[in-house]
């Protein structure tokens, strides 16, 4: 993009000096997290800039699976997820009014599969806390036969499974394109360039340098760039030691089955897509920033498919995707202001649960910017706790 480009794209509230653009806030990163920062500032009246350097959408957020669910995410993620449901909720609702773009939030029932005795109690253990912690949902173990009766192609090496009666999906490409169509009506712009460097000047506002040389000058940044968030160490001085995690899904082609139930197993899952394509996956791989798909993770993919549906060993392949999740060393997300630089805000680190926190960690953001505050306790996920 050059800069007559950005030029005739400006908004009111932007002023141009040569090729400086000056503006209030900057998100960096146009994926789950970005987009949803952006919707919840524009919401509140504050106006803002994406930088996103490929398509939106392109990376993990773009390929997610997009399961949205807190029971898989105890702990210190729980309170987060919890928010995190609460509010696709509610984004399904206005989306839907505003725009329209379908983007496949569907409530259905889905059954974690166990094929051994470690499995069964493992599965068994898990209803009785997941029931505590979660009210508003159902856990019920089935017998074989029960789950039979919800998806005859199960194998019948099935000892049991868990039934989730209130389990969420969602289109997660759909649901961003939705989701900036509201803030794009709002006025946010979005840049399709690469940040290349980032400096902040004693007594002044953050600059940010992009690859056409474009300088972009702003009151504060939010950095929500994915595993790409670990080049915030190359501009300051602050140790941000986000790494990628590959992971790789199928989507199949089968016709007349999973029409009732969507099927999970040891991390692996299977779902009948709004698309009617069969979406499976997923492998968990350190390749660095690999996004390139693999023979090996087909076949690892098909076999964990086989094993809880053997008849989608005759599917059709229709498309393979790879995308690269942000992970932290201690695999919790990254959310908050620096403390060494008030004016940088890090919302990152979802790893395979990015869909169902993203609009919480947007939220938080959007507060933290708006009134320096929010209800939720973001301690464990600071930034600043891998100085």
């Amino acid at each position: 993009m050059n800069y007559a480009t950005l030029q005739t794209s400006v908004s009111w509230d932007w002023k141009i000096t040569l090729n400086t653009i000056k503006t209030d806030i900057v998100i960096i990163g146009g994926g789950i997290v970005g987009i949803t920062t952006a919707y919840y500032l524009v919401k509140s009246g504050i106006n803002c800039l994406v930088i996103e350097k490929d398509a939106l959408g392109s990376h993990a957020s773009g390929f997610a699976y997009g399961s949205i669910g807190a029971s898989k995410l105890q702990g210190l993620n729980y309170p987060l997820a919890l928010k995190g449901c609460s509010l696709h909720n509610e984004l399904n609702e206005f989306l839907t009014r505003e725009t329209n773009i379908d983007i496949q939030y569907r409530v259905k029932s889905s059954i974690k599969l166990a094929f051994n005795e470690e499995e069964k109690e493992f599965l068994s253990n898990s209803i009785s806390s997941e029931f505590k912690e979660d009210k508003r949902n159902q856990f019920n173990w089935l017998e074989p036969s029960q789950i039979f009766s919800f998806e005859p192609n199960v194998s019948k090496e099935v000892i049991g499974g868990v039934l989730q009666k209130h389990s969420l999906d969602v289109d997660p490409y759909k649901l961003l394109l939705a989701l900036y169509e509201v803030c794009e009506r709002r006025g946010v712009k979005l840049v399709n360039s690469e940040v290349i460097d980032l400096k902040i000047p004693h007594s002044d506002s953050p600059l940010i340098t992009l690859g056409n040389n474009i300088q972009i000058s702003c009151e504060k940044i939010v950095v929500s760039m994915g595993p790409w968030t670990q080049n915030l160490s190359n501009w300051i001085n602050v140790k941000m030691p986000i790494k990628p995690l590959k992971g790789q899904i199928l989507r199949l082609e089968m016709p007349g089955i999973m029409k009732n139930c969507s099927l999970s197993w040891s991390g692996n899952y299977a779902d009948l897509k709004g698309d009617g394509l069969i979406w499976t996956g997923t492998t968990e791989e350190n390749e660095g920033f690999n996004e390139t798909v693999s023979d090996e993770g087909r076949t690892q993919i098909m076999q964990s498919a086989i094993k809880m549906i053997p008849c989608l060993e005759r599917a059709k392949v229709v498309l393979q995707t790879a995308c690269l999740r942000p992970m932290a060393p201690d695999n919790l997300p990254v959310l908050g202001k620096l403390d060494n630089y008030p004016h940088i805000y890090i919302a990152t680190g979802g790893l395979r649960s990015g869909i169902t926190l993203g609009p919480a960690m947007g939220k938080i953001i959007s507060e933290l910017i708006s009134n320096n505050s929010t209800q939720l306790d973001i301690t464990p996920f600071s930034p600043n706790r891998f100085d």
